[in-house]
């Protein structure tokens, strides 16, 4: 939206985790909130409860723009949203090789979201990272229950790798 002159702060989407541009996401956040089409669809998280945005699906937008864009009012709780862009900081910190302070932002992205597979899995590879392997376990272990019983069919991508990781633990 800035490219447009509107202030507002992104939230995390495919396209920003994807692109790498960094989303600071509150657990809840007053309106207005706009959300495209695509977010609302599914399409991107897919279903609840996968979907951060999943709240804004059960609530009358206040307005629309151009069909694609929905103007929400009101507080909004969206936990797996601030998850998702505590993960994101915690993955650019792994990459400045600061795995204390990715540990953290990690630790804190499965306190949001501690039934999401990404979140789990992540904690799981910065603990294998510092050399805690036996600390990772838990986490893969629970990622792994997650990516097999919630919504499976949309989470198939992570199952092989989290029982490669889990298969190189023992």
């Amino acid at each position: 939206m800035k490219d447009y002159g509107i202030p507002c702060k992104p939230l995390p989407t495919i396209g920003t985790l994807w692109l790498e541009e960094a989303a600071d996401a509150p657990a809840a956040v007053d309106g207005p909130v706009l959300i495209s089409a695509g977010t609302l669809s599914s399409f991107e998280f897919g279903p609840s409860p996968l979907n951060p945005y999943e709240v804004f699906k059960h609530t009358k937008p206040a307005a629309s723009i151009d069909y694609a864009v929905f103007v929400f009012n009101g507080h909004f709780e969206i936990p797996l949203a601030a998850a998702l862009s505590h993960a994101q900081k915690a993955q650019f910190l792994v990459k400045d090789k600061r795995l204390d302070d990715a540990l953290a932002e990690a630790r804190q992205a499965v306190e949001l979201a501690p039934n999401a597979v990404k979140t789990n899995a992540l904690v799981g590879d910065i603990l294998t990272d510092m050399g805690r392997s036996q600390e990772a376990v838990p986490y893969y272990q629970k990622a792994l229950l997650l990516a097999t019983t919630v919504e499976p069919e949309f989470q198939v991508g992570w199952v092989d790798g989290l029982r490669q990781k889990l298969n190189a633990k023992q």
